[in-house]
C-alpha cells in the first residue's frame, strides 16, 4: 500500500482554495488530515468517498469533513468541476467559539457516517464564498477582515446545518452492495472486538473469500488495512482524551501494546508521545493519503 505525506496548510489557522480540474480516478487518494475539511461544490458533479459511503456532489452540495475521517473523490461525472475547499485548525476553530456560538457543531455526524452533508443554492453557496476566494495581502487589517468573513461564513453553514430536516445517512450512500454498507457498519461499530476477516464474515453470512474480495473492490482498500486503519484514527481520539499510549491499545482494538506502537509510527511517523508533544504545539500539518483504487 503507497503512502504519500504532504504538509498542506501553509500557515497554523486555515486555507481555502478554488479549484478548476479534472479529476482523474487513478489520481485520487483515499486520505485524512488532522483539521476540518469544508468541501462545497459549485459546477458540475462528481462522486465522494466518505469513511464509508459514497454520496454524489451536485452544485450546491457541502461536505463538512472532521479530522481523521477517510474520503475522496471517486470520480467526475461532468465534464467540469468547480469546488472550494477550506482547511480550519480544530484549536483556532475552538478559539473563534463562544460558549453561545459553537462553531464546530456543523461538523458533528447527523447519521451513520462522520461528516454532515448539506445541499443548498448553488447560487447562494457562491455568494457565501465569494469573500473568501478574495486574494489577501499585507496591508494593516486585512487579516482580521478575512477572518470576519470566515466567521460570518461559518455562521451561515452552522445556521444551515441546524435547520436541516432531512439528514443523510450511510444507508442514502450510492453504494449498490449492501453487505459492503453491512461490514463497514459492523467494523465501525466494533472497533474494540474481534474484527478477522473470518469473524466478519461469519457475522455477516458470507465466506471469508468473497467479503475480502467484494470488500477491496467496492472500497479500494483492503479488509484488513481498514480495520488497522479504523482503529489508529480512533486512538488518536483517544490518546487526546487520556494522554496515555497504555490506556489507549486496547480502548482501540489492539490485542498488543508493542504492535500498537508499531502501527501508530508506521502511520503517522511519530510515536504516540510524539504526537501529543507535536499537538501541545498546535502543529496541525501533517497530512497522510494512502492509495487505493476501485
Amino acid at each position: 500500500m503507497e503512502k504519500q505525506s504532504a504538509d498542506t496548510m501553509i500557515n497554523d489557522r486555515f486555507e481555502a482554495f478554488h479549484i478548476k480540474d479534472i479529476v482523474e480516478e487513478n489520481n485520487t487518494l483515499y486520505h485524512y488530515h488532522s483539521f476540518y475539511e469544508i468541501h462545497c461544490t459549485l459546477k458540475g458533479s462528481a462522486v465522494f468517498f466518505i469513511d464509508g459511503g459514497e454520496f454524489p456532489l451536485e452544485p450546491g452540495t457541502i461536505i463538512l469533513i472532521p479530522p481523521n475521517v477517510l474520503h475522496r473523490i471517486v470520480h467526475q461525472t461532468s465534464d467540469f468541476f468547480e469546488r472550494t475547499y477550506l482547511y480550519i485548525n480544530p484549536s483556532y476553530l475552538a478559539a473563534l467559539s463562544t460558549t453561545q456560538t459553537d462553531l464546530t457543531a456543523c461538523f458533528r455526524s447527523n447519521g451513520g457516517i462522520n461528516s454532515r452533508i448539506l445541499s443548498i443554492d448553488a447560487d447562494q453557496l457562491d455568494q457565501l464564498l465569494r469573500p473568501l476566494r478574495k486574494k489577501t495581502d499585507s496591508n494593516y487589517g486585512t487579516d482580521l477582515l478575512y477572518q470576519n468573513h470566515l466567521i460570518a461564513f461559518l455562521i451561515s453553514i452552522n445556521t444551515i446545518a441546524y435547520q436541516e430536516k432531512e439528514p443523510l445517512f450511510l444507508s442514502d450512500s450510492l453504494y449498490k452492495n449492501k453487505d459492503i454498507l453491512a461490514a463497514i457498519t459492523y467494523i465501525n461499530q466494533h472497533l474494540t472486538a474481534d474484527l478477522s476477516l473470518e469473524t466478519v464474515a461469519r457475522a455477516l453470512f458470507m465466506s471469508p473469500y468473497s467479503l475480502s474480495r467484494t470488500f477491496k473492490k467496492e472500497t479500494g482498500v483492503a479488509f484488513h488495512a481498514y480495520v488497522v486503519k479504523k482503529r489508529l484514527l480512533k486512538s488518536k481520539e483517544i490518546l487526546r482524551k487520556t494522554r496515555s499510549a497504555t490506556a489507549t491499545f486496547e480502548a482501540c482494538g489492539f490485542n498488543s501494546y508493542t504492535h500498537f506502537l508499531r502501527c501508530f509510527k508506521q502511520e503517522f511517523q511519530l510515536t504516540p508521545k510524539e504526537f501529543l508533544q507535536e499537538e501541545a504545539q498546535n502543529q496541525f500539518v501533517r497530512f497522510t493519503h494512502f492509495a487505493g483504487k476501485k
